[in-house]
């Protein structure tokens, strides 16, 4: 069963956002960036999650904890509802793709367990804010 790891971060000034996975499975690391764009680190932890799946998918992992230190994320997944209109697209985008997952669990982890995932994400954001500067 494959771990995924995920995490986001964002600045204000400028505004912008970047999110990483790092998958573990059976011996094997995976590791995947992605630059977000202009969004707070709410929405962009929730574009992390989807491409986190996409990749998950890309890569024949059908059976997926994913770890977040987004509550937010846990909580909806556990009560299989978005209030939010923003997120609750992320969601819906989601969830058509979790058919193709025989086990497929999103877990609340505290940050300190999410190192990985928290140092990709920022290194991806500081790289394209020195770009811009």
């Amino acid at each position: 069963m494959a771990r995924a790891y995920i995490d986001a971060a964002a600045s204000m000034n400028p505004k912008m956002a970047a999110g990483a996975v790092v998958f573990k499975d059976e011996g094997v690391d995976l590791e995947f960036t992605l630059f977000l764009g202009e969004m707070d680190n709410h929405e962009a932890e929730w574009a992390t999650l989807e491409f986190a799946v996409e990749k998950a998918l890309e890569h024949s992992l059908t059976s997926l904890i994913v770890h977040t230190d987004a509550k937010i994320i846990a909580d909806s997944f556990d009560r299989n509802h978005v209030k939010n209109p923003v997120y609750r697209k992320y969601f819906d985008r989601i969830a058509p793709h979790l058919e193709k997952f025989d086990l497929f669990i999103v877990s609340w982890t505290p940050r300190g367990k999410n190192r990985r995932a928290d140092e990709r994400a920022k290194e991806t954001l500081y790289l394209y804010r020195n770009r811009r500067g």
